[in-house]
């Protein structure tokens, strides 16, 4: 009964919709759906060991099948990193996390060891202390304005365009792009987010179709990194995959619960559009505070 409950949960909640009366369960449990199916195979295995002849053994099947599934999805909505080319850009991001108790100076001096062109945070109002920081290493510093400072981007040139928007009533400006052009004379739209939880009916639903319509619009190489709240195998992320055609990192990184390190669930991504891809994706920011770890991505540009 484990093994079958394990199965249906990992398996089948990616597709009940957010907004049924199961969407909001639905949400938690397919992020956790390697997880979910794994356990289903291990308790397949023991009744299997304990004498269940017929139905241990079409378990396990099942539970193979699901997990091939699972990973024939991830490889059609990822792409693999390119380690052989050179960057163009270092982009970090951190969801600082709004109760974090360190100094903001000492979080945004650890970003700065990084010397990435691109700072993006969420929950920012956690680092304003520490914006003056930025603002003398970076020639543009997004403003932030006290109880309404949720996504700040610093760039090493001032971007073409920048601009914020609000993807939901709840939680204002927590979607902010910049137009960039590099030190070589390449160009790129870098987006900066936070999403609600997806397990929030109705809201989450409406916010997730303002993001594909602007994700979708973006021209030439794009690059969305934060915190999508989702993981890459996740309906969430299978719905931006298909209306915008951006592609999650193939070996992505564990980023929550900071405490699980690596074998946490990764719900901050970095996305590539338009010929941009990723070289490197590493962990950031684990002992500074936050309940997530933040990503130091590496993109190349076409």
């Amino acid at each position: 009964m484990a093994a079958t409950l394990a199965l249906v949960a990992g398996a089948g909640a990616r597709f009940v919709p957010g907004s049924s009366a199961a969407g909001p369960l639905a949400r938690i449990l397919d992020a956790l759906a390697p997880w979910l199916l794994a356990g289903a195979l291990i308790l397949a295995l023991g009744a299997t060991v304990l004498g269940l002849c017929r139905l241990g053994p079409g378990l396990v099947a099942a539970a193979l099948v699901a997990l091939a599934g699972l990973g024939a999805l991830h490889l059609r909505q990822s792409l693999p990193a390119l380690p052989g080319r050179a960057p163009d850009l270092r982009i970090l991001f951190f969801n600082v996390c709004i109760e974090n108790d360190l100094p903001a100076e000492t979080i945004v001096r650890a970003a700065l060891r990084q010397d990435p062109d691109i700072i993006v945070f969420a929950e920012a109002e956690a680092v304003a202390g520490g914006l003056p920081l930025l603002k003398d290493r970076y020639d543009f510093v997004s403003p932030c304005r006290p109880g309404a400072c949720q996504i700040v981007l610093a760039a090493r040139s001032r971007p073409k365009r920048f601009w914020r928007m609000s993807l939901n009533p709840a939680w204002p400006d927590r979607y902010a792009v910049a137009e960039i052009e590099t030190a070589s004379g390449k160009q790129v739209f870098l987006a900066g987010l936070q999403l609600l939880k997806p397990w929030m009916s109705g809201l989450a639903d409406t916010e997730l179709e303002r993001l594909t319509a602007q994700l979708g619009w973006l021209p030439g190489p794009a690059v969305a990194i934060g915190d999508f709240n989702a993981a890459p195998w996740s309906r969430t992320l299978s719905q931006i995959h298909r209306d915008t055609g951006m592609a999650t990192a193939r070996r992505p990184t564990a980023t929550w619960p900071v405490g699980a390190g690596r074998f946490g669930v990764p719900i901050d991504q970095v996305l590539v559009g338009g010929g941009a891809r990723l070289v490197r994706l590493s962990p950031f920011g684990a002992e500074f505070g936050s309940n997530h770890r933040g990503l130091l991505a590496e993109i190349a540009l076409p």
